[in-house]
């Protein structure tokens, strides 16, 4: 039986119109509204707004996949599994579930894959030992599960994940284009095209939300096509480093983690006790309207995606220059917006 093969462009734009219309019907179905527990959320959010986005994203993303013709077996299995922690983050929505039970759900679901498909960082390689994967394994799951959790943390206002995850997953089909890695390149095109849908509902003020199952499956699908991305010494680059230069990509999210952590810490709070103490938070109370901070976020995507750009191709010195003033930027930047004041 001959596989159905499109145009990553026909694919990118049926994605597209598949996520609207699974979204579109999405607003017709009443929202679950969260059951209490120990947790004491707080967002800038309506309850009364259908949180169903994620299901749809990742049900288009599913379908399109399959319209790319014979996908590699470890694309076509991650899209599967993108569904099944699409429903436990839809779980969570219905039951708002303890942060513990959910993560145990997300090990499971992160490690399964990455165990039967065997794909993971080279750790191992990097610090020069071998202890027969375990080590590999093991911070392959760690990212993937960091990765997940800050795209969740990152959806605290409307358009604010999906608009970070999109630019993420623009700058992952950038470089791996560049380095003709093109089967990546069209599974990002593919769930850009299937953010975009959702987007369109979800940009201020939000008629459509993505939800725990939104965040958990973005960054999921995210997380795996960093892992999948190969940078080897066969690339012309001056990337000193033997890890995967993408990390740099998920500045945004890990910045605004790293910020709510620090400061949850501080105030001696749980960090997984919800808040409005985020960058976007700050941002507002500062004085930005929401459209004026997705505009910041995306300006910094695309600066982030620039200097990474610059840090691997440019000369050595160059390179070297950019990277120094990339950690100071992000150290300066962490301190900066800890400084801010957090949204009452």
């Amino acid at each position: 039986m001959n596989e159905l093969q499109l145009p990553i462009f026909i694919v990118f734009i049926l994605a597209l119109i598949i996520s609207l219309f699974l979204n579109k019907i999405s607003l017709n179905f009443k929202n679950f509204s969260k059951k209490d527990n120990q947790n004491n959320q707080k967002r800038l959010s309506n309850l009364k707004v259908p949180t169903y986005g994620g299901i749809s994203m990742s049900l288009a993303f599913l379908v399109s996949t399959r319209l790319l013709g014979k996908a590699d077996f470890e694309i076509i299995q991650i899209a599967i599994y993108a569904v099944v922690i699409t429903f436990i983050g839809f779980i969570d929505d219905r039951y708002n579930l303890n942060w513990k039970i959910k993560l145990l759900f997300q090990l499971v679901a992160v490690s399964t894959p990455i165990y039967l498909l065997n794909i993971y960082l080279n750790v191992e390689q990097i610090i020069g030992i071998n202890l027969s994967n375990i080590l590999n394994l093991f911070f392959t799951v760690i990212w993937i599960l960091l990765i997940v959790n800050s795209l969740n943390f990152l959806d605290n206002m409307d358009g604010l994940a999906a608009t970070t995850a999109t630019m993420i997953a623009i700058s992952l089909g950038v470089l791996s284009y560049i380095t003709s890695q093109y089967k990546l390149t069209d599974i990002s095109i593919v769930l850009v095209g299937s953010m975009l849908g959702f987007l369109y509902f979800n940009f201020p003020k939000a008629k459509l939300y993505m939800g725990d199952s939104g965040s958990l499956f973005l960054g999921y699908c995210l997380g795996f096509i960093s892992i999948l991305f190969s940078w080897n010494k066969n690339i012309e680059s001056s990337w000193i480093f033997q890890i995967q230069p993408v990390i740099l990509f998920f500045t945004i999210p890990l910045l605004d983690l790293m910020t709510v952590v620090i400061s949850r810490i501080k105030d001696s709070k749980s960090p997984m006790t919800g808040g409005t103490d985020h960058i976007s938070h700050r941002l507002l109370k500062k004085g930005y309207t929401d459209s004026q901070v997705l505009l910041i976020f995306v300006f910094f995507s695309l600066m982030i995606l620039a200097l990474t750009m610059g840090i691997l191709y440019l000369n050595e010195i160059i390179s070297s220059i950019l990277l120094i003033i990339y950690f100071i930027s992000v150290f300066i930047s962490l301190i900066y917006f800890l400084k801010l004041e957090t949204l009452n």
